[in-house]
């Protein structure tokens, strides 16, 4: 008789802002941001959802190829830490990066709190 292997489930991540972001963040994350920087294996993402754009949060990202600058994508990763000689860095280790340029941003936020607005009707 052969013995199964059991895989455990992958956690679904969770849509957060980068600015949220910190070394004790549970991972996997999902984060939706614009490439400020990039170069083959790394980029520089800042946070599209957060509602102060002048103080959004930004990141690197560790990619697989390179993401195109001025483009808006939907990256899940697990978040990370690199030690620099003056402090400890974010990093986000990148295992899906989706492009989603011609999402409107305004009409999804909107979709977000109509979420929130039924799931807490049906909590009731």
């Amino acid at each position: 008789m052969t013995e199964e292997k059991k895989y455990p489930r992958a956690k679904p991540a969770k849509l957060v802002t980068v600015r949220s972001l910190s070394a004790d963040t549970e991972n996997p994350v999902k984060i939706m941001g614009i490439v400020v920087e990039a170069q083959p294996g790394i980029a520089l993402v800042q946070g599209i959802l957060d509602d102060d754009v002048d103080n959004a949060g930004s990141i690197w990202a560790i990619v697989e190829g390179t993401l195109e600058v001025a483009q808006k994508y939907i990256l899940i990763g697990d978040v990370t830490e690199k030690k620099t000689q003056d402090d400890n860095e974010l990093r986000l280790a990148v295992s899906l990066a989706y492009n989603i340029d011609s999402l409107d941003i305004a009409l999804f936020k909107e979709t977000l709190e109509l979420e929130e607005r039924v799931n807490q009707a049906l909590s009731r």
